[in-house]
């Protein structure tokens, strides 16, 4: 497309629409005019893109003169822009989760399931199935998937600037030994403690959101895959980390798993001190952080890994990656 592009993002002042404005910022797409979108609360403010101060709007414009949209706004407003954006066969790029979990919509991660040629809606996968999949894809391919069993540690930030901002309340708090503020975020207090469950339960035993993870992992990864995962809220304001235990079809021992994944797209294989490979180090990156792979002792064809991701700069980095893809397929 040689003209500039007129592009809306819808949850801008959030933690994830700020990831995907500083991504933006950086990418090679023609951007000619921005339009912020957030709630009221965002009444007032502006932004700041390339260089120049964009007023927040709080409610999106006529959709008819917007080349592409992307959705990073909490899962129910995102739903109606997407409706809107559909109905007028505007490009939009779901980056909100909104829409993972529906089986007749293809996810999509650039670096390995291209956005499908028809639709003008994108929708990309959770953060933390995005990871996963990074990871995994290239195992699959080479030695093939039977079973993978996970257990995720999510920082406050899942949550959004309110989780974070929660977290700090509660921790400063405790240090002067006052009384906890209210846990209006998370339902109850997250400071120097770790949450076992992130939502409610089902009747399985499982939360929405492990529920979630496991299906869009398994479709990522081509459906026969068995995935299982367990999510828990430890008290780190960012990052995101996940100990896989994985199954494959043909041996693979684990110096032949860190070839595989040296070179696969999105991923970094870890070489310094293991104990260094911490939440904190995969903030701002881009890629995933692998590291700590090894052999499963309970399993002859079994391999365990630790893999460390900033879900925000991830799921960031995919959607304008998905859009460029996109624009480029359709013009």
């Amino acid at each position: 497309m040689s003209r500039e592009l007129r592009v809306a993002l819808v949850g801008a002042t959030g933690v994830l629409g700020s990831e995907v404005l500083a991504v933006l910022s950086e990418s090679s797409l023609a951007i000619g005019e921005l339009v912020p979108v957030a709630t009221d609360r965002a009444l007032g403010q502006e932004i700041e893109f390339r260089g120049e101060t964009c007023p927040v709007e709080t409610e999106l414009p006529d959709l008819g003169g917007v080349d592409l949209l992307f959705l990073c706004a909490p899962a129910a407003a995102s739903l109606d822009f997407a409706r809107r954006a559909i109905r007028a066969e505007v490009p939009c790029i779901d980056a909100s989760g909104a829409l993972a979990a529906a089986e007749d919509l293809p996810l999509a991660v650039a670096a390995l399931v291209p956005p499908a040629d028809a639709s003008p809606l994108v929708v990309a996968p959770p953060g933390s199935a995005l990871a996963w999949a990074l990871a995994l894809a290239p195992l699959a391919a080479h030695a093939g998937l039977e079973r993978v069993v996970g257990v995720a540690v999510e920082a406050a930030s899942w949550g959004g600037r309110q989780g974070i901002e929660s977290l700090y309340r509660e921790s400063i708090a405790i240090f002067n030994q006052e009384e906890l503020p209210s846990p209006d975020v998370f339902g109850r207090p997250v400071a120097f403690d770790c949450i076992p469950t992130l939502g409610e339960v089902s009747s399985g035993g499982a939360t929405g959101r492990e529920e979630l993870l496991a299906r869009s992992v398994a479709r990522l990864l081509g459906g026969e895959v068995r995935v299982a995962a367990t999510v828990i809220q430890v008290p780190a304001f960012i990052g995101y980390g996940a100990s896989l235990a994985i199954e494959t079809r043909r041996p693979l021992d684990p110096k032949q798993a860190e070839e595989v994944l040296e070179g696969a797209p999105g991923i970094e294989v870890w070489r310094s001190e293991p104990s260094a490979q911490t939440l904190r180090a995969a903030a701002g990156r881009d890629q995933v952080l692998v590291g700590r792979v090894r052999r499963d002792p309970t399993h002859a064809g079994g391999l365990l890994l630790w893999l460390t991701s900033d879900l925000l700069r991830l799921a960031a980095a995919n959607a304008v990656q998905l859009a460029v893809a996109h624009l480029r397929q359709h013009h």
